[in-house]
């Protein structure tokens, strides 16, 4: 297997075509399919926050149509591309619809600086997190790492020589920030992941220094 990098952390393995990459590839597919669930729950928790609290305070649906709001252009191809994707396939381009087709990416940019973000949609979301006691950027950091984390994820790039526990931990408490209630139920039935990381794959026997 040429490829040993894709699959494996090299400094495990005895040679390129180490058959201990099977084994990581096997871990690092399950440990990611768990984290994605993990991920998935955040960014659920997100949208459901987020457009609530704008809808509310917009007095609309499509409050990204709202006369006053600001949008970066970035944010408004975020927008427009997932109404692309649905008439692509024949979906309403219902609010709801488009809200749920934007990636983890969208909500948490609308998070960051943009446009006077701090005023325009801070103030309003930040009741969404009740949790959550601090500014707005130091939440945008932990949630963009999140997002690079979800990117791998779906890409099937390497993880497993991320911190892992401490990424599941993160995860965890921004759905806390938003929903200590979800982030529990989360938790208690994350049964696959914690298994996983107490088992990740180690050094190759035949390497040098490796298990005997």
């Amino acid at each position: 297997m040429t490829d040993a990098g894709r699959y494996a952390d090299p400094t495990t393995l005895c040679s390129k075509t180490c058959r201990q990459v099977i084994i990581w590839s096997d871990w690092e597919m399950a440990a990611s399919k768990a984290m994605y669930e993990v991920l998935r729950h955040l960014e659920n928790v997100l949208r459901c926050t987020i457009s609530e609290r704008l809808t509310a305070h917009y007095g609309r649906d499509d409050w990204w149509h709202a006369p006053h709001l600001r949008l970066t252009h970035g944010t408004t191809e975020k927008i427009e591309a997932a109404k692309s994707r649905l008439r692509l396939h024949r979906t309403p381009t219902t609010p709801m619809n488009i809200q749920r087709e934007v990636t983890l990416g969208f909500w948490v940019t609308l998070l960051g600086r943009g446009a006077d973000y701090e005023t325009q949609l801070w103030r309003p979301i930040s009741s969404g997190f009740p949790s959550y006691q601090g500014r707005r950027e130091p939440l945008h950091r932990q949630l963009d790492h999140l997002r690079l984390l979800r990117n791998k994820v779906a890409h099937q790039d390497r993880i497993g020589g991320r911190d892992l526990v401490m990424d599941r931990r993160s995860a965890l408490t921004a759905i806390g920030y938003a929903s200590e209630t979800v982030a529990r139920h989360v938790a208690t039935t994350d049964t696959a992941l914690p298994i996983l990381l107490a088992n990740r794959p180690g050094v190759c026997a035949q390497r040098p220094g490796g298990r005997s």
